[in-house]
């Protein structure tokens, strides 16, 4: 039942409340939240139109003044009013019946408090995907710092990350060792926040700031060996695959985290993004002193936290980071270009191998859905990306720059790369990283974030392996003595 105000103080001592997210994508309206709560599903609004599925569930307007005179459990929710509005306001919402206490629960966003509109037909019909709810103390003022950290995470994400860009820029120019590991200390201060709750403006400012422009700089003069570096890229992407698995919120909620208007728990394109180049750059490091072993369970082990249904739910970062992992290993065996196809063709297969285990052990997400509908369900899926990815680019001047502005910047790497004549070997990592963030413009949906982040990460990578590497990667030894 669609109420025009509906109290959440007055309905949390008869049932379990929470917040709703009316729609899917940037924007929405009555007339969409409408047309998904009906059809149990949701449109992107960049798409355009509405969700076309059947109607399974009736809806009937109510005012302020109800009173609840049914018998079983029965749905209150307010939506949003008139013609098309930002999708930036969570909506109270609240689970009238026997059983129903606290904060309501959520297979689809895996955030206590935090509903899909999507998930309230399956809800009125008793079916799979239905929504839980679980006792709390006070359910109201934990739903209003909800609110606070979402709407706080949203206004922080672009200058916390313009920030990291430019601090991993200047890193980059002086000394890229300190910018590689800056890359691992800022997504470890996202990570912080994401347990400890930071997520005023300044506070995530100051945190992000300080963990890289100290951090950064700090591990890289304690680090001596390239195996230390290599451990400690690593052990970030293995935080973040804990920290998914422990408690999905503490990615989720994470300033550089899902915007929670669509997409609600794992790991968002940005994060991607940012994870790239620890991940590859640390399997590149542990493979030069364990061998092709320790670049193969690094690469296992990222794929898993970026793909896993339990972790990051991203199918298109499972594809961005074979692509890596192959033109990676073709470089540093010093292969033929042919080999590049067999190499990637067998990273695909590890990863499809890691989605299918993950699926066969009882895993679902969108990803699991997806696969789920075979080779057609794929296409729509990434066709559905494109669209997305296009609509975004296009939609103003300032996404339009950030694309142009990052395979501007790349296309200036790659063409360094091989006029320099630079060996195989060398160029392997800015390769990889480069491979990765072009795969990641085509198969995930947020072209802007991908393109800048993407470009910062190449060029720290360029900088790490082609800058003069006694001078500037280990300042403190000599050519000879260097690890």
């Amino acid at each position: 039942m669609v109420v025009t105000e509906l109290p959440l103080s007055v309905y949390a001592q008869a049932g379990a409340v929470g917040l709703l997210v009316p729609s899917a994508g940037p924007q929405t309206s009555r007339a969409q939240a409408l047309a998904s709560l009906v059809r149990g599903q949701t449109r992107n609004s960049l798409r355009g139109g509405f969700p076309s599925g059947p109607v399974l569930i009736d809806v009937r307007l109510a005012g302020p003044d109800l009173q609840l005179g049914w018998p079983g459990a029965i749905v209150l929710l307010e939506l949003p009013l008139g013609g098309a509005r930002r999708n930036d306001v969570r909506y109270p919402i609240a689970v009238i019946g026997p059983g129903w206490h606290g904060l309501l629960t959520s297979e689809s966003t895996r955030v206590p408090g935090l509903v899909s509109i999507a998930d309230i037909a399956p809800t009125a019909l008793a079916l799979g995907g239905a929504l839980g709810s679980r006792a709390d103390a006070d359910p109201v003022a934990d739903l209003a710092e909800l609110d606070a950290r979402i709407r706080d995470n949203n206004r922080s994400r672009l200058p916390a990350t313009l920030l990291a860009g430019a601090l991993a820029l200047l890193l980059a120019a002086v000394w890229p060792r300190a910018s590689l590991l800056a890359f691992g200390t800022g997504l470890a201060a996202n990570l912080a926040a994401g347990w400890t709750g930071l997520s005023a403006e300044w506070a995530v400012l100051l945190a992000v700031g300080l963990a890289m422009a100290a951090g950064g700089p700090g591990l890289a003069y304690v680090l001596r060996s390239r195996l230390a570096v290599g451990i400690a890229l690593a052990a970030v992407v293995v935080a973040y695959l804990v920290s998914m698995g422990a408690d999905a919120t503490s990615v989720a909620l994470s300033p550089l985290g899902p915007s929670q208007a669509g997409r609600f728990y794992g790991i968002s394109n940005l994060l991607e993004a940012m994870l790239l180049l620890p991940a590859v750059a640390g399997a590149a490091f542990l493979r030069e002193r364990l061998g092709w072993t320790g670049l193969g369970a690094a690469g296992v082990v990222s794929v898993v936290a970026v793909s896993g249904s339990h972790f990051g739910a991203d199918g298109g970062g499972a594809l961005v980071l074979a692509a890596s992992y192959a033109v990676l290993a073709v470089g540093l065996a010093q292969a033929r270009r042919w080999m590049l196809l067999p190499a990637l063709a067998g990273t695909v297969a590890v990863a499809a191998a890691a989605l299918a285990i993950d699926a066969a052990a009882g895993g679902s997400s969108h990803v699991t859905r997806a696969a789920g509908g075979g080779p057609g369900g794929l296409v729509s899926h990434f066709s559905d990306r494109l669209v997305i990815a296009y609509e975004r680019t296009v939609a103003g001047w300032q996404p339009l720059l950030a694309v142009v502005v990052g395979l501007a910047g790349i296309a200036v790497l790659l063409a360094l790369l091989l006029r320099r004549g630079v060996a195989q070997e060398e160029r392997a990592l800015p390769l990889a990283v480069a491979a990765g963030v072009l795969v990641s413009l085509v198969v995930n949906d947020s072209p802007s974030d991908v393109a800048l982040t993407g470009l910062v990460a190449c060029i720290a990578a360029y900088r790490c392996k082609l800058a003069d590497r006694c001078a500037a990667l280990w300042p403190s030894s000599s050519c000879s003595a260097r690890p």
